[in-house]
């Protein structure tokens, strides 16, 4: 191998357990991370450092393409944002972007202090949001460098019901370092619509779709979360909410988990 190039051998621990190892070793100024199913395009680097440099920016991040595993495209995935260059508190909506790990660079030092944690869903949940909060600058590249595999057997698409439980121990994590860093009311609005979409749509959703003795247990948990928030449902960025999603909340929120099933069998049906 190059000189610049370090290759650790360590046992499966998981995706978070290999990223903060590889942060222990590091010694560039950037970090970037790929999960092992996906790729990037061959310049991603080169045009992410230049951007990181250009802009002085703490965080660039890019666009993405699902994919199948043959490579053909399911999504080109495009973030949204007003500013090239941004921060969290010019734009919290960029916290409605994919919070996942890949997808950006980071300056190695924004992310000291912080660990991924391992063997838990919703990880990047967890993180992403905070170096958020801590990056000055944060820059966007509108350009498609990353490709995100499409598995059925990954870990996100598995049917374990009782794991999407793991959804609240993230938002509780994470909204806990809101309120140590005292600026959970300044993001109030945007952090619970994370809580709609990753919990009240996708989480049960995932759970209504799944199979398993324990689905009314972890439903009922689910929706006793949603309900420890006072005026969840009043939240001013409901209005911008896709419409099939809002259809998706609304019978999610009245337990219809019925429609829900028909209406999501459907969408997979015209997918095909």
């Amino acid at each position: 191998y190059p000189k610049n190039i370090v290759v650790i051998d360590q046992e499966n621990g998981g995706q978070s357990s290999a990223r903060n190892h590889g942060l222990e070793y590091a010694l560039g100024e950037y970090a970037n991370f790929l999960d092992s199913d996906d790729y990037i395009a061959a310049d991603c680097v080169e045009v992410m450092v230049k951007a990181a440099c250009e802009t002085g920016s703490d965080i660039v991040a890019a666009n993405c393409y699902d994919v199948r595993e043959d490579g053909s495209v399911l999504l080109e995935y495009h973030n949204v944002y007003q500013k090239a260059v941004t921060s969290l508190s010019e734009e919290p909506e960029i916290l409605f972007n994919r919070v996942s790990a890949w997808g950006k660079l980071y300056k190695r030092q924004l992310l000291e202090g912080f660990q991924y944690v391992s063997r838990e869903w919703y990880e990047d949940m967890r993180l992403t949001p905070k170096l958020y909060l801590r990056a000055k600058k944060i820059a966007y590249v509108d350009a498609h460098l990353f490709y995100y595999v499409q598995r059925g057997g990954s870990i996100m698409n598995s049917g374990n019901c009782r794991r999407s439980l793991e959804v609240i121990t993230a938002f509780e994590d994470l909204l806990g370092y809101y309120h140590e860093q005292g600026v959970y009311e300044t993001y109030k609005d945007a952090l619970e619509f994370l809580v709609i979409e990753h919990v009240a749509v996708a989480g049960i959703t995932r759970v209504v779709l799944g199979k398993g003795p324990e689905k009314a247990e972890v439903l009922d948990k689910l929706q006793a979360y949603l309900a420890s928030f006072d005026r969840l449902y009043h939240n001013p960025y409901l209005s911008g909410q896709a419409k099939n999603r809002r259809i998706i909340l609304w019978c999610n929120r009245h337990r219809w988990y019925w429609a829900t099933r028909l209406l999501m069998t459907a969408k997979h049906l015209l997918k095909k």
